[in-house]
């Protein structure tokens, strides 16, 4: 892995309002809570630093995703129990459609292979 694999969580924590140094644009990014974000090797080494001087460091080998989670969590921008609660609610709608007969609406086979093509390969 190289520091150029790490692009993406500058990216993405950049849209998330996170603000890079002039000097490291998406390599040293800050959030107004305190969070700092950092690559720290051309092995894709980084680290998040929070409010009271904890630092969490990743390796290389670990996902872009889970230190982008990690990072939002951090800032206060990802809360898990509000997205779990999202997840349910949904689910709950999902049913109340079946149960009302969506399934038999004449779009549902387009639908299904839809869903189909946007799973990953198993």
């Amino acid at each position: 892995m190289t520091w150029n694999s790490r692009l993406d969580i500058g990216k993405a924590l950049d849209a998330a309002g996170w603000e890079g140094e002039p000097s490291n644009p998406l390599g040293l990014l800050r959030h107004p809570s305190g969070s700092v974000w950092a690559t720290y090797s051309n092995d894709g080494d980084c680290g998040l630093g929070v409010s009271g001087g904890a630092v969490v460091e990743f390796g290389g080998d670990i996902p872009d995703q889970v230190i982008i989670a990690a990072c939002l969590t951090a800032a206060g921008q990802l809360n898990p129990d509000e997205t779990r609660v999202q997840l349910e609610e949904r689910a709950a709608w999902l049913g109340c459609l079946e149960s009302a007969g969506v399934d038999n609406w004449q779009g549902m086979d387009v639908a299904r292979e839809f869903r189909d093509e946007q799973r990953p390969n198993r």
